[in-house]
């Protein structure tokens, strides 16, 4: 771990796993939520010559929004569709421009952020439905584009959703996946949020078990819509996995990868020593944090060229 990771995880713990209510006993999902909120004051924008682009329209009955974003010169025909993290109830493009400036340059592609309907206002499959007007529209818009998908935390588990419904309704396929620290189980099942509990900067049980009960609502938070780590994982597009090594959610992309790897898919599961959750957001500072950024791009750039 380099030292410039070191020194971000020490800033998350002492913002994620401090009690900024004010009472007593351990940080819980409300805490989890403010300290998002807080952390949007220390979230890096884009290069003003970024292309940035707001949807807001209608598509197949559905509320399509997002924006697209991209490095001057990017491929046209290369796509990026990619879902934030924010446990279902928070987050939006504006606080992931600079993510996808990153992915466009690296991977000389345009990347569409897309802006889902948050929990607890709204449940699953509503982001699903919304996720697949949107991937239905950009394939009308583009035509020849080759499009990969990837997301992280929530958005990495809607992404893995998203490419389930793809396959099962007989869409043309993305062609590639790449999830990050991905949130694939609702039902908190995994060790790994009793190991890493204490090795853990970021997330905490308590305040995932809370996001779980708003997204899925009165679904069960074993349904595969919810948790796609129960889905049919066969016939899926190549998928890269990456997660932090002391994250809670390790379990999730283990299992992931095992089901995936069981049904003859085409995955590559990669343990990040001491990574935090989506480091991926630290690249201005943290240098593994550009390395796997780069690792998404070669996994996709080997999908491209085949396409």
């Amino acid at each position: 771990m380099s030292f410039r990771a070191w020194i971000v995880r020490k800033k998350i713990k002492s913002l994620f796993r401090t009690d900024l209510s004010g009472k007593s006993g351990a940080p819980d999902g409300n805490d989890f939520l403010a300290a998002l909120k807080v952390s949007e004051k220390a979230i890096r924008q884009p290069p003003k010559t970024t292309v940035i682009k707001a949807v807001d329209t209608q598509f197949g009955g559905q509320n399509v929004r997002g924006e697209w974003v991209w490095e001057p010169g990017a491929g046209e025909n290369q796509v990026i569709f990619y879902s934030h993290g924010g446990g279902y109830i928070w987050g939006a493009p504006k606080f992931y421009r600079e993510l996808a400036w990153r992915l466009s340059k690296t991977c000389n592609a345009r990347v569409f952020l897309l802006d889902y309907s948050l929990a607890p206002e709204a449940k699953c499959p509503t982001q699903i439905n919304e996720a697949l007007a949107a991937y239905d529209m950009i394939r009308e818009a583009n035509p020849n584009a080759v499009i990969t998908m990837s997301g992280d935390s929530a958005g990495g588990g809607l992404t893995a959703s998203l490419a389930v419904a793809i396959r099962d309704s007989g869409r043309q396929q993305p062609a590639a996946l790449a999830l990050i620290s991905p949130w694939l189980d609702l039902t908190g099942s995994g060790d790994s949020l009793v190991y890493n509990g204490k090795k853990e900067v970021m997330l905490q049980p308590d305040a995932v078990r809370k996001g779980a009960q708003l997204y899925h609502g009165d679904m069960a938070a074993d349904d595969p819509q919810c948790s796609p780590l129960f889905a049919d994982h066969k016939g899926l597009p190549p998928m890269l996995v990456q997660v932090g090594s002391e994250e809670i959610l390790l379990d999730d992309s283990r299992r992931m990868a095992a089901s995936v790897e069981k049904a003859s898919g085409d995955v590559s599961l990669r343990i990040w020593p001491k990574m935090h959750h989506v480091w991926h957001l630290s690249a201005g500072m943290v240098p593994e944090a550009r390395r796997a950024i780069d690792e998404i791009a070669t996994h996709f750039e080997d999908k491209w060229a085949a396409q």
